[in-house]
């Protein structure tokens, strides 16, 4: 086993369990006995989250070439972290006697999960820049963009219309993002 593949072990992991978290957290929605009150951009973004941590744990494999030291694998740990985290925020994890409210939990936790989403997404966006020779500018960083600025006005925002917006901007960017990053590589 090479060193880029013991590291990748615990990252996948971690990427694992986020997924977990989702598909844990929509079959206990789906097989819950009383009311499921649904929200929209929750929904979408529960599919955003799930993209994305296919999307990144698939990129990780750029840098299988890089020469690993311990602060770059310390940094490589911090974007599963955050999505794993920011995964957990999304489902509530206590289903109450009287039903669920997923709009009443998404404004409820909104702060905090847009929080760890900027933070996760921001050291997914700048981790080629970290771990290796990635250019600063390049095809793939207008996604970027639009996904940093969802996550800040998904922070400060509490219009439902706006939420939705940014979950239908921010599903847009990833599959741009993955067309343009997967399809017709830098």
């Amino acid at each position: 086993m090479d060193l880029f593949s013991y590291i990748l072990i615990l990252n996948s992991v971690i990427y694992a369990l986020a997924v977990a978290q989702i598909l844990d957290g929509v079959s206990r929605l789906v097989q819950y006995q009383r009311p499921v009150r649904t929200f929209i951009p929750h929904t979408i973004w529960t599919i955003n989250l799930f993209v994305f941590v296919f999307l990144v744990w698939w990129a990780s494999w750029e840098f299988r070439d890089i020469s690993w030291t311990f602060p770059k694998y310390a940094y490589m740990l911090i974007a599963p972290t955050l999505l794993f985290l920011a995964c957990s925020l999304l489902i509530p994890q206590r289903l109450g006697d009287d039903g669920v409210d997923l709009e009443s939990h998404f404004f409820r936790i909104r702060r905090l999960f847009f929080g760890v989403y900027f933070f996760g997404a921001l050291a997914v966006i700048v981790d080629g820049n970290v771990l290796s020779d990635e250019a600063v500018w390049h095809s793939g960083r207008i996604g970027h963009i639009v996904i940093i600025g969802a996550a800040i006005t998904g922070y400060f925002s509490t219009s439902k219309r706006a939420h939705l917006a940014l979950a239908v901007v921010t599903l847009a960017a990833y599959s741009g993002n993955a067309l343009t990053r997967f399809l017709f590589p830098r």
